[in-house]
Order: C-alpha cells, then sequence, then structure tokens
C-alpha cells in the first residue's frame, strides 16, 4: 500500500470530539447484543457515529464519513455505565404493535440507550436495533435524556416512559 492511499482496515483513532460516543456506542453493541447502534451527536463538533456487529465505525461530521476500526477509542477511560446484559430475541407482531420478551428487558434496554444518552453533550440522541423473532423486522429504540423512549417497531410508533431502576 502506498502512503497516500486510505488504510482500509479504518482509521487506529476517531478525533477526540466523538470519541466518547464511539466508545459507548461499541459498549452498547456489544453488552446489550444491538444489531446496531447509532448516536447522533449534539455539540460543538456534531457528529453521527454507527456501529454495527463486526463492521467498522462509521462517525459522519462536518468534514464527510470516516470509517474508523472497530476497537477505536477503546482506551478511553469510560465513566460508570448503567447495567446492561444481552437478551434473547423480542417476540413481535407488528400488525397489532405487540413486543414481548424477558420480564423487564424492554425496559432495562430503554434505560441504559437513555442513560448513555445522558453522559453525551446537548441533546444528544442514542438508538439501537434489537433481534426480534421475524429477522426482517428489528426493534428499534431511541432516546435522549430527561425525554421518554421512542420504540419503533415496523410502522408502529410508541413511546415508553423509563423510570430509574429501583423507583
Amino acid at each position: 500500500m502506498q502512503d497516500d492511499e486510505p488504510d482500509p482496515r479504518g482509521e487506529a483513532e476517531p478525533e477526540p470530539e466523538p470519541a466518547l460516543a464511539v466508545a459507548l456506542a461499541r459498549e452498547l453493541l456489544h453488552g446489550t447484543g444491538a444489531l446496531r447502534v447509532s448516536i447522533a451527536l449534539d455539540g460543538p463538533a456534531p457528529a453521527i457515529v454507527e456501529c454495527e456487529r463486526l463492521r467498522a465505525i462509521v462517525v459522519r461530521d462536518a468534514g464527510g464519513a470516516r470509517e474508523l476500526a472497530h476497537d477505536a477509542a477503546s482506551g478511553l477511560v469510560l465513566p460508570e455505565l448503567p447495567f446492561m446484559r444481552r437478551l434473547p430475541a423480542f417476540e413481535v407482531d407488528a400488525d397489532d404493535g405487540r413486543v414481548a420478551g424477558v420480564l423487564g428487558g424492554l425496559e432495562m434496554l430503554g434505560r441504559v440507550v437513555r442513560d448513555l444518552a445522558a453522559l453525551l453533550p446537548g441533546a444528544s440522541v442514542v438508538a439501537a436495533d434489537y433481534e426480534t423473532s421475524d429477522p426482517a423486522l428489528p426493534l428499534g429504540l431511541a432516546g435522549r435524556a430527561g425525554e421518554p423512549l421512542v420504540v419503533l417497531l415496523g410502522e408502529h410508533e410508541f413511546t415508553l416512559d423509563v423510570d430509574d431502576a429501583g423507583t
């Protein structure tokens, strides 16, 4: 490879501004078993961070799109993260807008999404897609600090208020 050719494996580290968003997206992806995670980063240097299983992390900002190695920002010391765990696929019925799964599972994932958004600047949004009984129909969750969670299933959109655990 010549010096002027981009490294196909992606850059090793992101710019300082989205580093926390990159690290949090990867933590959410691996910690909850999400299919994909996107973060709309608010602040002085707005950006979109996209993280999928077994793929490079993509950061889109004013400078364009760039791919980062999946382990980018892995050396960043993170604040205390909310409890998260992987759950089995949700049983869904898109026609009725019905979602069923592990007791408290949707609420736990909702708290994680909302709490991670609270670690980011301004009105940043964290979104994640999760497996369902219908592989063509992932369950989407999106949230920002202090606001109800948005739950997406096919053409259905719901809001879900998640309280802090134990309250």
